[in-house]
């Protein structure tokens, strides 16, 4: 679940929210709290000058998380950040935001004139992880709790058929069984998805089938329907999925994704690395990692000369 929280914490719109409540709970700890000492270090003619220079301060350690977070985004694709890696970004940012505070009280904080830039870090790293723990601790614990209940929702949904839609389903899928040992021809063109458990939740025809998606315990099933751009969640593993087709044309191209073959039109190799674009207008493209270059690259071959 928390690969899972890591990814909700990289989308736009969240980081964005976060950064606003970052910026607004630092303003209201330095004026009630005054950690850098702000109100020393210069005798200030008047309190607009102390609140624009604390709103200044302030945007100085907003833009470092700004320029942060819009790398973390833009290296999404290409890294894949685990638990351990977050927090190593997080100890990075704390660092470099407590450089250029050290850097303002060394010139200006009286409390710690005759002592050395490096003397005075530790205290200024302190203060600036205890206003900033605050606001990432509660942006986790929101981000774990709206995950969770999104994958609540997804189980809800799933199991909220009555007696007499699952008898209807059984019998479909009889009926689906019993109609692919009529055809042999065609008994591999419909993929069923089982969960953990063994248990069919989902069948798609593989000429919709788009690509598949690692959401820690779950994975993120894309395919098209009815021209519309659809996901389904399932409670299962990427490995998993990956073993079960091996004998189809779905490749691992990703740690977190597997992608069908059949619908990869396009393979572009960019700065950042390769990437796959697909036969459909709403689908994202999908990142090619080093590990997997080579196989995708031959698979494409194969592909092409068909």
């Amino acid at each position: 679940m928390k690969d899972t929280i890591i990814k909700y914490f990289n989308r736009k719109r969240n980081i964005a929210t976060f950064l606003v409540f970052v910026y607004a709970f630092a303003i209201g700890f330095i004026f009630l709290v005054n950690p850098f000492n702000v109100k020393s270090w210069v005798d200030w003619e008047g309190t607009d000058d102390y609140v624009i220079t604390v709103l200044s301060v302030v945007g100085i350690g907003f833009l470092v998380l700004l320029a942060s977070r819009s790398l973390m985004y833009i290296l999404r694709n290409k890294v894949v950040l685990n638990f351990k890696g977050f927090l190593v970004w997080i100890a990075v940012e704390l660092a470099v935001l407590s450089a250029f505070y050290t850097f303002f009280a060394y010139l200006y904080d009286p409390n710690y004139k005759g002592l050395g830039y490096f003397d005075i870090f530790p205290r200024i790293f302190m203060y600036v992880a205890l206003i900033l723990l605050v606001p990432y601790i509660f942006s986790w614990m929101y981000a774990a709790l709206k995950v969770k209940n999104e994958q609540e929702k997804y189980e809800k949904e799933r199991t909220a058929l009555s007696d007499d839609d699952k008898s209807d389903m059984s019998k479909s899928i009889s009926e689906t069984e019993l109609l692919l040992k009529d055809q042999p021809d065609s008994k591999h063109n419909i993929l069923n998805f089982n969960d953990d458990k063994g248990q069919l939740k989902l069948s798609v025809d593989i000429d919709n089938l788009l690509y598949v998606e690692s959401a820690d315990n779950y994975v993120n099933i894309y395919y098209s329907n009815k021209g519309k751009f659809s996901r389904f969640m399932l409670r299962s593993t990427l490995k998993s999925i990956e073993d079960t087709f091996s004998e189809c044309d779905l490749v691992r191209c990703h740690r977190s994704y597997v992608v069908n073959f059949n619908k990869v039109k396009v393979l572009r190799k960019e700065k950042s690395g390769l990437f796959l674009d697909l036969d459909f207008a709403n689908s994202p493209e999908i990142p090619v990692s080093k590990t997997y270059a080579e196989s995708v690259i031959e698979h494409f071959s194969k592909h092409s000369l068909l």
